[in-house]
């Protein structure tokens, strides 16, 4: 017993603090806006689940993680698949939440219209089917949102319930580097019915939003639901696809990058009308020229030239003399430098390749500076 204890707490571990968050072959449930100083890395199988929406305004269902550096390596992921808007759900609020929820079916019968997002959802089916969401937000700003909820299944009393949308979850940092792990939002399929089903939840969405990206072999999914099936009369609509956001500044390097945000299909009505299928949603990938010098919004008081540097950095400061500390990714000081100059030459050769921090020990507020060394 001794030994199986001392396994788990070597390979299995949460670790949060002002400055990082890591997660190592272990699962931790979130929410919310989260800021770290240094870094947050999600590594041998370290999941992060987003905490569920409860249908109440600005409720749960969203994550932004905020930091100089996010890793993601070795199987690792962020899920948040229906856990955004909820879906119609009870006979006081049978249609779906979120600016896009789909409609109920009628109170005479009809299947619950899709959730919408990136795309708009679809009717549901029979004569009084739910209305499928219209999409909402911009394909190409800075913004991402939860996907919205499918409308319920009427016959006078709720029948099918509603999928949930798929969360919003949000990656900003100077580097980002996704190898080999996942972001998933899916929306959720809406519920059969006994006569009249449920329509789909609308996929999520997903931004990255960096200096430098760098991703390889990962899948980022933003998928609409299927609507539910019935042995009666209306099918629930199928829901939108939800968007996928990725903006960077300086560089953007990818490899097995898989992105989707496919349409959910109208569910089945063995004796009626299927319901309609959603419509796909949107990917865009595009430089960002306003995120020069994002550094978890601290104004740009310390600048390197050149930034990835070789051997030596001219470090500029605003106010000279100046203590700065540099750390390792590990959050190690590696070094302590003293700057007498407002710009001075400094040699770091000497270091290994990789990311660091310079942090200023001269103001109530300290800075915070990423720098690549190659």
């Amino acid at each position: 017993m001794t030994v199986f204890l001392f396994v788990t707490l070597l390979f299995c571990s949460i670790y949060e603090d002002s400055d990082s968050l890591i997660v190592n072959n272990d699962t931790l449930t979130i929410c919310g806006s989260h800021q770290y100083a240094i870094k947050v890395h999600l590594e041998n199988r370290g999941h992060l689940f987003v905490r569920n929406a409860t249908g109440a305004p600005d409720s749960t269902g969203w994550l932004v993680l905020n930091a100089p550096l996010i890793v993601m390596t070795d199987s690792s992921s962020i899920y948040g698949s229906e856990r955004g808007h909820k879906g119609g759900y009870m006979n006081s609020h049978p249609w779906g939440y979120g600016p896009g929820g789909g409609g109920a079916g009628g109170v005479s019968g009809g299947g619950g219209g899709g959730g919408a997002y990136g795309g708009a959802g679809g009717d549901g089916g029979d004569y009084s089917g739910g209305y499928g969401g219209i999409a909402y937000g911009d394909p190409s700003d800075t913004v991402i949102e939860m996907g919205s909820g499918g409308g319920g299944g009427r016959l006078s009393v709720l029948d099918g319930i509603g999928g949930n949308g798929g969360s919003a979850v949000s990656l900003r940092c100077c580097l980002v580097e996704l190898d080999s792990s996942s972001i998933t939002v899916n929306g959720q399929i809406g519920y059969d019915g006994s006569v009249e089903a449920g329509g789909g939840g609308a996929g999520g969405g997903i931004l990255i939003w960096a200096d430098t990206v760098h991703i390889h072999d990962c899948a980022m999914n933003a998928n609409g639901a299927n609507g539910g099936n019935t042995m009666g009369f209306g099918g629930g609509g199928g829901a939108g696809g939800g968007r996928i956001k990725i903006l960077y500044t300086a560089l953007l390097d990818t490899t097995g990058l898989s992105l989707s945000t496919q349409k959910g299909l109208g569910g089945i009505a063995d004796m009626g009308t299927n319901g309609d299928s959603g419509t796909v949603g949107t990917i865009y990938i595009d430089q960002y020229t306003g995120l020069t010098e994002f550094s978890i919004a601290v104004p740009p008081m310390i600048k390197i030239q050149p930034n990835p540097v070789r051997q030596v950095a001219w470090i500029s400061i605003e106010k000279a003399p100046a203590e700065l500390l540099m750390y390792d990714a590990c959050g190690r000081c590696v070094r302590k430098l003293l700057l007498s100059r407002k710009t001075e030459s400094i040699n770091l050769g000497v270091l290994r390749s990789g990311v660091y921090f310079l942090r200023s020990q001269s103001s109530a507020e300290p800075v915070k500076k990423i720098i690549l060394i190659e």
